[in-house]
């Protein structure tokens, strides 16, 4: 991390200081304006670069080493934003659209970059992106190194670095940016740099884990929610649900939903079935006084001592062990 610290205070001069090079690339070229090009400076902005030598002084934190916020910001409708580091940051980059256009091109890939939507851009990767010159972005961003980051840089599919952003989880990761700015209000103390740490990391897990626009198990976007199938269940306890089913009710064949639902969830879709009927029961355990029969027979299994199999083969204990354990 203290060779990362070093490297970033010569990019922040190429970056703040020297001539970039722009290529004949169409999609850079914002009408004939390419000569008021911006990096910074747009009305209502937010932006925060963590002084350099505090990184260096606070980068021994071992919370920090993991995962570390060097600059963050908020850039609404960004006209004429544009940035290229031929060689790459020393930092990964996240950028996330929630209104207006935008673009990137990364290894000679070029693409739009449209509302949301999250763009990752790993550390060394040579870029350049910008803001649609009729209709500007308007993004949130962050840069960070640590431990932990090359690991979720390592989850975008080969070549991929764009990701759809569901409804819900746009709505999260809004809310956290918003509360990052905030913990910087009073200044860059340590305590507010590890809060920003954790806000980021909540940030990256709403984006691969809480997402249900993208699956890194899958490692592509979806190409159908299977949230609908999910509540299903949910609502169907205690049914004999069948494969057959399943698919049935999301329009799919058996084998296709199967193979589907398993690169989506990494379990079939009946062993997920018994999840929630277990997890149901362990819910009217902990708070009904109904009997093991009873609970049984309300998540679909007539035979109580084939419900206490189950319940023992997913929990490693017996309904009435369970129940009896001190929680909370």
């Amino acid at each position: 991390m203290d060779y990362q610290m070093k490297k970033m205070d010569n990019s922040m001069a190429q970056d703040n200081g020297i001539p970039l090079v722009f290529s004949n690339n169409p999609m850079r070229r914002v009408g004939n304006m390419d000569n008021i090009r911006r990096a910074e400076g747009f009305p209502g902005q937010i932006m925060h670069v963590i002084p350099r030598p505090t990184l260096q002084r606070m980068g021994r934190h071992f919370l920090l080493r993991a995962l570390c916020v060097t600059d963050i910001g908020w850039y609404p409708r960004a006209s004429h934003h544009f940035r290229e580091r031929p060689d790459g940051a020393d930092q990964h980059i996240l950028i996330f659209c929630v209104r207006g256009t935008g673009w990137f091109e990364i290894g000679g890939r070029q693409a739009v970059v449209t509302p949301h939507h999250a763009l990752l851009i790993p550390r060394g990767v040579p870029h350049a992106y910008g803001a649609s010159p009729t209709d500007p972005w308007s993004i949130h961003w962050v840069h960070f190194i640590g431990d932990e980051a090359d690991y979720y840089a390592r989850l975008l599919p080969d070549g991929v670095f764009q990701l759809p952003v569901s409804t819900t989880c746009v709505h999260a990761m809004e809310r956290t940016f918003r509360d990052s700015y905030a913990s910087l209000a009073g200044g860059y103390l340590v305590r507010n740099l590890v809060y920003l740490a954790h806000a980021l990391r909540h940030l990256l897990g709403l984006l691969f884990y809480g997402n249900r626009a993208y699956s890194p198990e899958l490692r592509a976007p979806p190409t159908r929610d299977l949230q609908g199938t999910i509540d299903f269940m949910v609502e169907h306890l205690a049914e004999p649900l069948r494969l057959a089913d399943l698919g049935r009710h999301a329009g799919l064949s058996a084998v296709h939903f199967a193979s589907l639902f398993r690169r989506q969830t990494g379990m079939a879709p009946i062993e997920y079935f018994i999840h929630l009927r277990i997890r149901h029961a362990c819910r009217l355990l902990d708070t009904t006084g109904l009997t093991i029969r009873e609970i049984g027979y309300r998540v679909g299994y007539e035979d109580p001592y084939y419900f206490s199999r189950m319940f023992r083969k997913l929990m490693g204990l017996s309904p009435r062990q369970y129940r009896a354990l001190r929680k909370g």
